[in-house]
């Protein structure tokens, strides 16, 4: 979450400013994807071999406990009777969802993994007025058009709009949780200062909307 913004008219960064991609956000994803992979693989020796192959031998174990009552032989039994506390009965709901897991969740990791990469590629750079953002082509400040900051307060999230020299209109989206939040916050700055450029305020938009629209010019 980003901290509420101080007033500014001049930019108080010189030379470029880059934000890569946080190293917290990825550290995190890199946990919840090592973890997908970790319990679909666990899932898949459950679901499709232990499990099954345990409630078969509990299966044969109890039919020959059943055997040697009939026969009368109380030795047998007993001695079947400890080697049945070795497994265990496993549902057909049970071993099914350890299956769903196994084949659902390492496709789920290694998505998880390309849309992380692909989310936080590259870097933002604003150098001078010349802003790049990945995916899109390098603009200047004096080519975006808006600037939604609704979510900026709460979550470090502001979408932006631009124009460029041959009419082309595209939005990208500035966040200082997927990307490094210090240059991505004086970054947001530098744009807030090209829409708001007197006593700008970091905090709610004047209609309440958290929206700023196309600066004159």
């Amino acid at each position: 979450m980003s901290e509420t913004h101080l007033p500014t008219t001049e930019p108080a960064v010189t030379g470029d400013i880059v934000a890569r991609a946080a190293r917290y956000y990825r550290m995190t994803r890199y946990l919840i994807i090592a973890m997908l992979l970790g319990w679909g693989g666990w899932s898949i020796w459950d679901g499709f071999f232990k499990w099954p192959a345990d409630s078969a031998k509990y299966d044969l174990i109890n039919s020959d406990m059943i055997a040697a009552e009939k026969a009368g032989n109380q030795a047998r039994k007993n001695e079947l009777a400890e080697e049945l506390k070795n497994y265990k009965k496993h549902t057909d709901l049970d071993i099914f969802l350890n299956k769903l897991f196994g084949v659902a969740f390492p496709p789920l990791a290694l998505f998880m993994l390309w849309w992380t990469l692909h989310n936080s590629r590259g870097e933002i750079r604003l150098s001078g007025d010349t802003l790049t953002v990945p995916g899109h082509p390098p603009v200047t400040l004096d080519q975006l058009t808006e600037l939604d900051r609704k979510l900026w307060d709460r979550k470090g999230i502001a979408w932006v709009n631009y124009q460029t020299a041959d009419g082309k209109e595209g939005e990208f989206k500035l966040d200082d949780f997927v990307y490094e939040r210090k240059p991505i916050d004086q970054i947001y700055d530098r744009i807030l200062a090209r829409f708001e450029p007197a006593g700008a305020s970091g905090g709610d938009g004047d209609a309440g909307d958290g929206e700023a629209g196309d600066a004159a010019a």
